[in-house]
């Protein structure tokens, strides 16, 4: 039961990211969500109560995606220069693989605030940063010299990668 439910949440977001990328999340209704998932609308409303909920949804999965991804490409990395680039690998790869989901994380910020879920959003984004983190630590305490504070990584790694796919996400 518990992997039906899993996959029905699973099309119903999948269904959600379509018809944002497509209408917008304002155009977008819980019955276009519901035809697009084949979903009963008992089942959205079970597992997410409302649409602003359901694009809150959306963004955090697809950061938790993302989490993933760079942590796969971090592992296979030994050396601080090594991770740098695995860092960036991991954001071009998975922006060109999910161009849809980059782009609504780059620009449907606000859906977190209208369904109460900025909280969680801060748990996703500081677990990423403690993923990046705790392997820098790792790294540093083997030896590579570190010629920045840790917490100015994040900036000095993601900044660049994030302004290049917006132009990139843009055409």
């Amino acid at each position: 039961m518990a992997d039906r439910s899993s996959s029905r949440r699973e099309s119903i977001i999948r269904a959600a990211l379509g018809c944002f990328a497509q209408h917008g999340v304002e155009a977008t209704t819980i019955d276009m969500i519901r035809a697009a998932s084949g979903a009963s609308t008992g089942s959205l409303y079970h597992h997410f109560g409302n649409k602003e909920r359901i694009a809150a949804e959306v963004y955090l999965e697809g950061l938790r995606r993302f989490r993933v991804l760079q942590g796969e490409y971090l592992a296979r990395a030994d050396n601080l220069r090594d991770g740098i680039r695995a860092i960036v690998h991991a954001h071009v790869d998975w922006i060109c693989a999910n161009p849809d989901w980059a782009s609504f994380l780059f620009n449907h910020r606000v859906v977190l605030a209208e369904a109460a879920a900025e909280p969680e959003m801060r748990a996703d984004l500081q677990a990423g940063m403690r993923q990046v983190a705790d392997w820098i630590r790792a790294r540093s305490a083997s030896g590579d010299d570190l010629p920045w504070p840790l917490e100015a990584y994040a900036a000095l790694i993601a900044g660049p990668v994030h302004d290049y796919a917006r132009h990139w996400l843009a055409g």
